[in-house]
């Protein structure tokens, strides 16, 4: 029986459009395309994930690799682009049901330490039990590892968890810890559909 359900943030409960955050600080298509590749694309992001790479180290490996011209604009992108995220709020508004029908929330999410700037924004936030993010933990999804500490942490049986995520990889992995797993993809009642199939009362 299903008493908890574990989120993935990204493109799950907040929305994640890397080229349109660019947009906002580079109006130029080119320089935007420039930036978002050499951002949020290049070789420090998931290491940011992973807690590998101190957030100023990796600004500095990006702007190394810009002109001159379009690095201070870099480093404005770098530190507020998740001032611009905006919520979903079909699966907020799940996760406040099934909250109310007494599951326990999770998220579980690949993450950099800027996480603690932003996870205020997300309505969800306040009303879960714990989380996970990567960055903290030095471990990244789809390891096997990271869903085990979760459930370890909060004494949590995987059989009794239901997690959504958007990536296929990380919902096999969450499936191979013996968690309930879904690939959530914009169609939230698709989401409500899977739940009930899994006995979640809704």
């Amino acid at each position: 029986m299903i008493h908890h359900i574990v989120f993935d943030m990204g493109n799950v409960l907040v929305d994640y459009r890397p080229m349109e955050y660019t947009q906002r600080f580079f109006s130029d298509p080119a320089e935007a395309t420039l930036v978002c590749r050499e951002l949020f694309d290049g070789p420090e992001w998931p290491l940011l994930d992973e807690g590998k790479i101190e957030p100023e180290v990796a600004l500095a490996q990006v702007c190394g690799r810009l002109p001159k011209n379009l690095q201070e604009r870099a480093k404005e992108l770098f530190h507020h682009w998740f001032d611009q995220l905006t919520i979903i709020p079909e699966t907020n508004e799940l996760g406040q049901r099934l909250k109310q029908k007494g599951y326990g929330l999770y998220i579980l999410s690949n993450a950099a330490y800027s996480f603690h700037q932003y996870a205020h924004k997300i309505p969800l936030f306040p009303l879960l039990n714990g989380y996970i993010v990567s960055a903290d933990e030095k471990l990244v999804k789809p390891n096997v590892a990271i869903y085990q500490l979760l459930c370890k942490r909060y004494q949590l049986e995987p059989e009794e968890c239901f997690f959504i995520d958007d990536r296929a990889e990380n919902v096999e992995a969450a499936r191979q810890c013996g968690m309930y797993a879904y690939q959530y993809q914009s169609d939230v009642q698709a989401l409500y559909s899977a739940l009930q199939r899994a006995g979640v009362n809704i």
